[in-house]
C-alpha cells in the first residue's frame, strides 16, 4: 500500500520548489496618468516550510520590509499577501518559480484605485537553496 501511495505522491514531491532565501528584483506598475511605467527595486527574504511561505518584502532602499501573510507554495506557484500603510487592501502576489527566478504579478488597491504590477525577483547568490 505504501508503494502505491508513494508513487502517486512522487510527482507532487518532485514538483515542490523551495523558495527559502534572499531575493531582489523589481515591481513594474503602469503609470496611467503619464502613459509610462514606474519600476520600484525590491528585496525579499522568504522562508518555506512544507507548503507554507513566510518572510518579508519591501523597497530595496528601505530598512523596514513588510511581513508576508497567507503564503503558500503549490508546486512552482507561490502566493502571498502584504499590507502596508500605503495600501487600502492587501497586495496579493501570484508568482511562479523558474529556476532562480520568481515572476508574476501583484494586485491591490491604493488611493488612486486598483494597482497591478509585474513582479520579477532573482535569488541572490548564496541566498538560499535552489530547486
Amino acid at each position: 500500500m505504501f508503494r502505491i501511495w508513494f508513487f502517486l505522491c512522487l510527482p507532487l514531491l518532485l514538483g515542490a520548489a523551495d523558495v527559502s532565501g534572499k531575493w531582489s528584483g523589481s515591481i513594474e506598475v503602469a503609470d496611467n496618468a503619464g502613459g509610462s511605467s514606474i519600476t520600484t527595486p525590491v528585496k525579499a527574504e522568504l522562508e518555506q516550510k512544507g507548503n507554507l511561505v513566510s518572510g518579508k518584502i519591501g523597497r530595496r532602499e528601505d530598512e523596514r520590509a513588510e511581513a508576508i501573510r497567507n503564503g503558500k507554495a503549490e508546486g512552482t506557484k507561490i502566493t502571498f499577501e502584504v499590507t502596508s500603510a500605503e495600501t487600502l487592501s492587501a497586495m496579493k502576489f501570484s508568482l511562479v518559480l523558474r529556476g532562480d527566478h520568481l515572476e508574476g504579478e501583484m494586485k491591490g488597491m491604493v488611493d488612486s484605485g486598483e494597482i497591478v504590477g509585474k513582479v520579477t525577483l532573482t535569488r541572490e547568490p548564496g541566498g538560499g537553496t535552489g530547486n
